[in-house]
């Protein structure tokens, strides 16, 4: 397990992973991928290998997939709503 990889992706995702992040010129699945070939890059220029990420992300681009339905979700769910 690698604490940092972790750590990265976590903090690199909350950074980056906006509704906004979509174009309409990329499908989801363009888009994810390349999000997850971005991240390998910073990644990368952290110190911090591909294969390194890949242990704990072998699916880095259903990850960023899953990260981007949340953000939608939570753009679509007003947080001051009150019942």
């Amino acid at each position: 397990m690698s604490a940092r990889a972790i750590s990265f992706v976590e903090e690199w995702v909350a950074e980056r992973i906006q509704p906004s992040v979509y174009h309409d010129e990329e499908s989801p699945d363009e888009r994810n991928s390349n999000l997850a070939e971005q991240l390998l890059l910073d990644a990368s220029s952290a110190g911090i290998p591909e294969g390194e990420i890949a242990e704990e992300y072998p699916d880095l681009a259903g990850q960023i997939a899953s990260a981007m339905k949340s953000a939608l979700n939570d753009e679509e769910t007003p947080r001051d709503k009150k019942d």
